[in-house]
């Protein structure tokens, strides 16, 4: 008894004090909340606006969507008036992004209000596993990391001590603590985030049913904020997320991993017959892939028993303290997400057969995630989705679960119109059919805009298209000008030097790049370091018999199957792409978009008001 009471009292007086001190931070923090005010002496254009209907839509509870275009601060913009709402102990920020760089801009916003105003809150960016491991690999198991074993007997002093020395939890600060703990960096933010104010992070942790924070969205989520930037790329990324794919040969490994295990292995054939029915149905009636509008429960059912088979295998292997195959326990995980995604089966998802590569796949595939991002904005205060690019506004609105309730802001472009010099050349056919004969033409019309010199972008719908006329211009080029490309799975290293290619030097250059790739958007080339673009083609996504069910699909739910499945994701891109050329108040520059669909009706009333200047050449 006496032993069980000195353990008591004594983990009952460490839980008191780390509560004290949370009490009277957070007392700190109401106090300096209330005194403060916005880090500069003057808004930008439409910053003021931003922050109104923000503080709106949170006093509301509402959700709110807004086109912002670049220029305006949307980070401190959204950020300011969120702080400036937070009432109790519960209310919490989410800043939510699929992008590295988003989330060092957001984290840049916090630390600028801190340095103005004396803001206290605590802060913490989360940083995907793989990228913030200690480990000399990734296994996350005490056997084979020592910062996964006796986490739990050293995080609580991690915790208290970071807690009490700093309010910015970033990677540099997480990885230092634990280092010196010798615990999990992955883990121990995640203990971290119970204890931060603003949660800057990935989509994921709000929105992906596999790594989601469970410790918030399943208690009481109603005194959260989610501010998501980047919003456009919310529809591909959830979907991606729901959904989930089984092949034959994922089913073969397992009978290689396990071939002694006769009761894994009946269940594991019974899954390759049935998956070897559809794959014969393809075969017979001559098809590369199918649709289906059902679940076979038949494959859920046995996928279920396969689980828990694997499950009690894992078991017995953990008594015998063997070793558990790190492949197997993917594959395992895999199922379990396969099945989780199952149970959201609706009519908003279909299933796709395919043979590819020698195997055959049977994919729950997400076609509109819009009732999936609605089970986290319903339950939580308010979201505020924003974008340079939300536009046209009624398409995101559709796939991102807005209603009727929802709020819409529309800004205009703070910056002079005259700085972006937007040039239309409506006068050459990109189309598939078209390229071998329109090749010259293009990559003349390239050598025009880049003649008097700079630094110049030029994108294609393709890496295909790039290909064609990137050789065609070297043949015709007499220009003393660098040329870079991108090319498929670039390396960091590669990646980093493409894009510190685009200096402040006086030398000249051009790079060819995709539209929707990691050139196109998110990069931040200010001044001299990008003096123009140029966009082959309106960036419509390849045409095949997926894209073409996802067009049947949104024609029967919205009526408008060409625009949702290929014309509106395809502009975006654009955007985006015209959006690299003018950064600030001080920048000017040349946007070229070439393709004869420009000058129709329907791709006109695409273009934002900030666009109407455009010039139609030659």
């Amino acid at each position: 008894y006496e032993e069980l009471k000195t353990f008591f009292y004594d983990t009952l007086t460490k839980y008191l004090e780390f509560f004290e001190i949370i009490d009277q931070f957070h007392e700190l923090k109401l106090k300096s909340i209330n005194n403060l005010f916005f880090p500069y002496k003057t808004y930008r254009k439409g910053q003021q606006e931003l922050i109104d209907n923000v503080c709106n839509a949170i006093k509301e509870k509402k959700n709110l969507f807004v086109c912002a275009p670049t220029g305006i601060g949307k980070s401190l913009g959204t950020i300011y008036p969120a702080l400036k709402s937070l009432e109790t102990k519960n209310n919490k920020i989410f800043y939510l992004t699929s992008k590295s760089m988003i989330k060092e801009v957001a984290r840049s916003a916090v630390n600028i209000l801190r340095s103005n105003s004396d803001l206290r809150i605590k802060s913490l960016v989360l940083t995907a596993k793989e990228k913030i491991c200690l480990n000399n690999c990734l296994k996350c198991n005490p056997k084979d990391c020592i910062y996964a074993k006796g986490f739990y007997d050293r995080c609580n002093d991690a915790i208290l001590d970071i807690f009490e020395h700093t309010d910015d939890f970033d990677y540099d600060m997480i990885t230092t603590y634990a280092k010196k703990y010798t615990i999990c960096p992955f883990e121990y933010q995640l203990m971290l985030s119970l204890y931060s104010d603003l949660i800057i992070g990935d989509y994921n942790y709000v929105f992906d049913i596999r790594v989601y924070l469970k410790r918030f969205f399943d208690t009481d989520p109603k005194g959260l904020i989610l501010l998501i930037d980047e919003a456009h790329n919310m529809y591909d990324r959830v979907c991606n997320m729901y959904t989930s794919q089984i092949s034959i040969s994922l089913f073969n490994n397992i009978l290689d991993i396990l071939s002694e295990e006769k009761n894994i292995s009946q269940s594991v054939n019974l899954l390759v017959i049935k998956l070897k029915q559809y794959q014969k149905h393809l075969r017979d009636n001559l098809l590369p892939n199918c649709k289906f509008n059902d679940l076979d429960e038949v494959i859920i059912d046995e996928i279920n028993n396969l689980v828990s088979k694997l499950e009690k295998y894992f078991l017995n292997e953990h008594m015998e303290e063997k070793e558990i195959n790190e492949e197997l326990l993917s594959i395992y995980f895999g199922l379990i997400n396969f099945l989780k995604i199952a149970e959201f089966f609706n009519e908003d998802f279909i299933i796709w057969t395919e043979n590819k590569d020698n195997d055959f796949i049977y994919q729950i595939t997400c076609l509109n995630p819009r009732d999936l991002i609605k089970l986290r904005t319903d339950v939580v205060s308010s979201s505020i989705f924003f974008s340079a690019t939300l536009h046209p506004m009624d398409y995101y609105l559709s796939l991102l679960g807005g209603d009727e309730n929802s709020q819409v802001l529309y800004l205009d472009s703070p910056f002079e119109q005259s700085n972006l010099q937007l040039l239309i050349n409506p006068f050459i056919s990109t189309k598939f059919q078209d390229r071998d004969n329109t090749k010259y033409q293009i990559a003349y019309k390239i050598r025009n805009l880049i003649s008097l010199g700079g630094k110049y972008m030029v994108y294609f719908p393709s890496y295909q298209y790039l290909e064609t006329v990137y050789q065609t211009f070297n043949k015709i080029n007499d220009l003393d000008i660098e040329i870079i490309k991108q090319s498929r799975d670039m390396t960091e290293k590669e990646r980093k030097y493409f894009l510190d290619s685009f200096d402040d030097s006086d030398r000249s250059i051009v790079g060819f790049a995709v539209l929707g790739g990691v050139f196109a958007e998110g990069i931040d080339l200010k001044g001299e370091k990008l003096n123009g673009v140029c966009i082959v083609g309106v960036g419509l996504p390849m045409f095949n018999d997926f894209r073409n069910e996802l067009r049947n699909y949104f024609d029967k739910v919205y009526h408008k199957g060409y625009q949702y499945a290929y014309m509106y994701p395809g502009f975006n891109k654009v955007l985006q792409a015209v959006g690299r050329v003018i950064r600030d108040e001080n920048d000017k520059g040349t946007a070229l978009l070439i393709d004869d669909r420009y000058y129709r009706e329907e791709y006109l009333r695409l273009f934002p008001k900030h666009w109407s200047h455009y010039k139609i050449i030659e």
